[in-house]
């Protein structure tokens, strides 16, 4: 890498802060951008060290004078709303960007195929760029996914599980991810490659929500539910403004395994039941 700072677009909510964190641990040069301004959140980035800047990837050129004085980028956002920014690389500039495992699962989805199409952009613009597919993140209290069960489970006496249960699941520590991510910005043997993240191995529907009641103390009673019905029943309630820990067309999909996919996965260190256990000691503080 040549001299400058390591770019870290996306750097206001927890994975990009914690890409800051890792970063300024290894002593490197980090410039985070934000796209809203939040006082707390500029103190908190600048407190570890880091330059700030506000950025929304729309203005072109404002994303291309940034990403061209940095010697890496590490794109946070999700690849639909960073892959246009792929054109502004140098080449062979390190970039990371994060798809989902659930592009080679789920064919029929929308929000699936715009991905595959981001990907398809950035392989084009930036062939060297790496393109991680986390599996299910999870690990901080905003996470959408593992933290809504957690707290469903917390003030709920009854917790409804879509299916059977059998459905492998293999979700990764936000931490682990970013990990990677910076590792992947300096191995030059992941250039260009499109590789799964998951965490170190499979369990079932039925055993993650198993571990995330007990790392939440709950004493929620978990109902098994076929999925038409409880997806029907879902849609209907959330016309009407009630949430539940997963949206319906999350559970629509419960049957399918969601191990991680593709030639390239890596697999990361943190056990389901000690992130949950993080997790839950997170969103009680």
């Amino acid at each position: 890498m040549r001299e400058g700072s390591v770019l870290v677009i996306g750097a206001g909510g927890a994975i990009g802060s914690e890409a800051v964190r890792q970063l300024r641990a290894r002593n490197l040069a980090v410039t985070a951008t934000w796209r809203t301004r939040r006082p707390d959140m500029i103190a908190a980035l600048e407190a570890l060290g880091a330059e700030t800047a506000q950025l929304d990837l729309e203005d072109r050129d404002a994303a291309r004078r940034l990403i061209d004085m940095s010697a890496a980028v590490l794109f946070i956002p999700i690849l639909t709303a960073s892959a246009a920014a792929a054109t502004h690389l140098r080449p062979g500039q390190p970039a990371v960007f994060f798809s989902s495992n659930n592009v080679a699962i789920d064919f029929e989805a929308p929000v699936y195929a715009r991905l595959r199409e981001g990907e398809a952009a950035v392989r084009k613009a930036a062939p060297h760029a790496v393109i991680l597919r986390p599996t299910m993140i999870y690990g901080y209290p905003g996470d959408g996914n593992l933290s809504r069960l957690v707290r469903f489970m917390k003030r709920s006496p009854v917790t409804p599980m879509p299916g059977t249960g059998r459905a492998l699941q293999q979700p990764v520590y936000y931490a682990d991810l970013v990990e990677v991510a910076i590792e992947a910005l300096f191995n030059e043997t992941r250039s260009g490659k499109t590789a799964a993240v998951a965490g170190p191995g499979p369990v079932t529907l039925k055993d993650m929500y198993e571990t995330a009641k007990a790392a939440a103390g709950a004493r929620t009673a978990i109902l098994s539910m076929p999925v038409t019905t409880a997806g029907t029943l879902m849609q209907s309630f959330e016309k009407t403004g009630v949430k539940f820990p997963v949206k319906s067309a999350q559970l629509l999909r419960a049957e399918k395994d969601k191990d991680p996919q593709g030639d390239h996965i890596v697999l990361t260190r943190t056990e389901l039941r000690e992130g949950l256990q993080k997790l839950a000691a997170a969103i009680g503080e």
